[in-house]
């Protein structure tokens, strides 16, 4: 399944991902105000999903790639607290080209032990977040997984 993101992302879903709906998607702790996509495997207890939105002129200018994963990382951090969030380590991706930054980091989420990936990239004026989390016993098969579905992402400037 391919999915594209107003025209602008394209992304290959490998087989066993779904696109979740609005009433699932509510559920899931979302930042507001950005627009979000959300796929799921269920078999394979992975979901991912991406976060975009346009910077205005001047904010576009001032923030380079070190301030917005440094603001990914510091919002997740925060908002995974109650869940004793664990920090693990920076991590970097190329996605089509662009260098996207993050980190990688472990939660308890309704008694599961968790494992996440969150990556930020700037392209022009536009940002992704591009967020992966599975339970923690299948983290390498769903970073294997994550990092295919990132290496096949187009981006159109």
């Amino acid at each position: 399944m391919r999915i594209s993101i107003e025209n602008k992302l394209f992304m290959d879903c490998p087989e066993g991902f779904r696109e979740l709906s609005e009433e699932e998607k509510a559920g899931m702790n979302i930042a507001p105000g950005g627009k979000c996509l959300c796929i799921s495997d269920p078999v394979r207890h992975i979901i991912i999903s991406v976060a975009w939105l346009r910077l205005n002129g001047l904010s576009s200018w001032l923030l380079g790639r070190r301030e917005v994963s440094w603001n990914m990382t510091r919002q997740i951090e925060k908002k995974l607290k109650p869940f004793s969030f664990v920090w693990l380590d920076d991590t970097k991706h190329t996605i089509d080209g662009q260098l996207a930054r993050g980190m990688d980091y472990e939660y308890t989420a309704k008694g599961i032990n968790m494992f996440g990936e969150s990556l930020a990239v700037k392209v022009g004026e536009d940002l992704y977040y591009f967020h992966m989390y599975s339970r923690k016993v299948c983290r390498e098969e769903s970073l294997e997984i994550f990092g295919e579905i990132l290496d096949n992402i187009a981006i159109l400037v």
